[in-house]
């Protein structure tokens, strides 16, 4: 039997017990954001009259191979993975085709913004992703080779179709075949 001194305490939750330097504020950020509450009314006719120009049955169902698509139309940025995942889950359960409320639920699960980054967020991924680039630039004079940009884009990490490079590439090339990386890294991200 415990005697009340022999108890254990529960972990304190008064912000001085936080290590020295943690800030709560800038942990918070950095996390997964919540889940998104119910658009309005207004926004989900919208977002209904989006999903029905993926509608190719007329059957008020969209495959599940337009399902990342019909997201970023509506507003949502979120990444291959995610999309990936639950058309995987779709077609594990041999669904090839989905309602609206699917879609919107998956919306929702996106979090606050749809998936969308806050432009506090959307400041740290542009520089995480120019530092990430600047390793390769040899000569700190902002530019990369569009060949290197290409094999980059293409063959590392969530891969880009060469068609897609192309169209990202485009104008962008000057006439040493040099990319300005960080003017590229800042149009992606602010979109």
């Amino acid at each position: 039997m415990f005697r009340k001194g022999n108890q254990p305490k529960p972990p304190s939750i008064h912000p001085s017990s936080n290590p020295a330097g943690c800030n709560q504020k800038m942990m918070s950020d950095l996390t997964a954001p919540p889940p998104n509450p119910k658009p309005d009314k207004n926004r989900i006719l919208e977002m209904h009259a989006i999903f029905l120009g993926h509608d190719t049955r007329g059957d008020n169902k969209i495959s599940i191979r337009h399902l990342g698509n019909c997201l970023r139309v509506m507003g949502a940025n979120p990444t291959e993975a995610m999309v990936s995942q639950h058309v995987r889950e779709y077609q594990a359960s041999t669904m090839d085709r989905i309602s609206f409320d699917e879609v919107l639920t998956i919306y929702g699960s996106l979090g606050k913004h749809g998936g969308r980054s806050s432009p506090k967020r959307k400041l740290v991924e542009e520089e995480r992703l120019t530092y990430s680039l600047s390793i390769f630039d040899t000569d700190n004079s902002g530019y990369l080779t569009a060949i290197r940009i290409r094999r980059l884009l293409t063959q590392c990490g969530e891969r880009m179709s060469a068609f897609e490079v192309d169209e990202l590439l485009k104008g962008r090339i000057n006439e040493q075949g040099l990319v300005n990386y960080k003017e590229l890294i800042h149009d992606i991200v602010n979109g």
